[in-house]
């Protein structure tokens, strides 16, 4: 199957990368480590989440970050910059801090919503839905996340049919892109496949991008499988950091850096630097306690131990 001739790679190590990690993050090191990956050419980046502190401190700074990543970018031709919230509360907040491009979360895993938004996944579709609806006209940029969409860490079975449903009432009011999830990192090639394939054929490729976990080794496999189907927006996440606070065992992102190598060494055009990134990803995992979890991160470290 012929892969794209480009890909999309959004950074995800301020928000999902840092939000599960268990020693605090100064917001000054936030800042700096943003500022330099932007700098390093990452300017496609989800920088925080609006958020209740008392369930994820780590993103207790989220309106800091946000208004000094805001102005930093606002000279940066092709910058997108975007947040996360789980309900309409925290896009009210995001708008008055003029962050006009949210990344709204429902999961397709019912029990996993429960414990990620305190509500059943109906009532979040119907958040959803009322959120789009109050805002519209407002200039707000709205991605669905679609947490689970390829399995769920509780055992529970997703349905295509009911992933399909909550995807239509999203294209139905505008929403132009969904980032379908293997949130857990349960999904295999065949599987991942199978899913994206008839996500693909419903919604085309325009419409689509990939948040993949690497809890189980498949990360990389899966996210090559997704090329092949037409999927040229992936996350990914700086060190292979990443993980939700409420999926027991959850394991970090697929690396930034071993999606660019892959991804370029095929032929596919990243955009990215990978010379600029490798050593950026050891200095900021160093920076914030982490260990070093991308393949490609391991290797550079080994070529040049003082980084």
């Amino acid at each position: 199957m012929a892969l794209p001739k480009r890909i999309i790679i959004n950074e995800s190590a301020p928000r999902d990368g840092w939000q599960n990690w268990k020693n605090p993050i100064s917001t000054e090191t936030k800042l700096e480590y943003i500022k330099k990956m932007i700098d390093a050419g990452l300017t496609t980046m989800e920088v925080t989440s609006y958020v209740h502190p008392k369930w994820v401190p780590q993103l207790a700074d989220a309106d800091i970050v946000t208004t000094e990543i805001l102005n930093y970018t606002k000279n940066i031709p092709g910058a997108n910059i975007t947040a996360l919230t789980l309900n309409g509360r925290g896009v009210e907040r995001a708008i008055g801090l003029g962050m006009y491009n949210v990344c709204f979360v429902i999961s397709a895993s019912n029990e996993h919503n429960k414990r990620n938004s305190n509500k059943p996944t109906v009532e979040c579709i119907a958040d959803f839905e009322n959120m789009l609806t109050t805002y519209e006209g407002r200039g707000l940029n709205v991605k669905l996340a679609l947490a689970c969409t390829y399995g769920s860490p509780f055992g529970e079975e997703i349905s295509l049919d009911e992933v399909f449903k909550i995807c239509d009432v999203a294209l139905k009011h505008g929403v132009k892109n969904i980032g379908v999830a293997d949130s857990a990192g349960v999904s295999n090639p065949d599987h991942t496949r199978k899913v994206t394939k008839a996500l693909v054929e419903r919604f085309g490729t325009d419409n689509l991008s990939i948040h993949l976990h690497d809890t189980r080794g498949m990360g990389m496999a899966n996210a090559f499988v997704a090329m092949e189907e037409g999927i040229w927006q992936f996350d990914a996440a700086l060190g292979a950091m990443g993980g939700c606070p409420y999926i027991p065992g959850a394991k970090g992102n697929i690396g930034t850096e071993d999606l660019v190598w892959m991804a370029e060494s095929m032929g596919v055009d990243t955009g990215i630097d990978l010379e600029k990134i490798l050593p950026l990803s050891i200095e900021m995992c160093n920076a914030v306690g982490a260990p070093i979890q991308s393949n490609q991160a391991s290797l550079y470290q080994k070529r040049c131990p003082k980084e």
